[in-house]
């Protein structure tokens, strides 16, 4: 009997190994998603935005501010919507009656994992200029 008596502590702590490692994964990989999700959406209203401008070549700088910041005049303290995201990470391409907005060299920081995001979240609007 005092053989076995170790036995329930040393399998808590297989245990315990193992789902922490499981809820530590579950964890990153729902921050990861989360973090994708509110990118798309600024891109995606970003390129939104950028359809409705009358004048497009002066809204690309206005664009990433809205995309980075979540204002076209952010204060000068502003800290982004994301984090690590800055408005180099932005592209605006306005051609062929479209506006295209791409997230260029972007790293979602992670524990285990991080993925660059190059090219990805990329959405074009067509170009109405019909202002606000």
């Amino acid at each position: 009997m005092s053989g076995r008596r170790g036995t329930a502590l040393i399998e808590f702590a297989g245990s315990l190994v193992l789902i922490s490692t499981l809820f530590t994964g579950v964890f990153q990989l729902g921050q990861s998603f989360y973090t994708y999700n509110r990118l798309v959406n600024a891109v995606r209203q970003g390129a939104r935005f950028a359809s409705l401008q009358p004048g497009t070549a002066a809204s690309t700088g206005i664009v990433q501010k809205l995309i980075v910041y979540g204002e076209t005049n952010p204060a000068p303290t502003a800290s982004p919507l994301i984090a690590g995201l800055s408005e180099r990470n932005v592209q605006v391409i306005i051609a062929d009656r479209k506006a295209t907005v791409v997230i260029r060299d972007f790293i979602l920081s992670g524990m285990f994992y991080s993925p660059k995001l190059d090219g990805k979240p990329s959405v074009t609007f067509p170009i109405t200029g019909a202002g606000k």
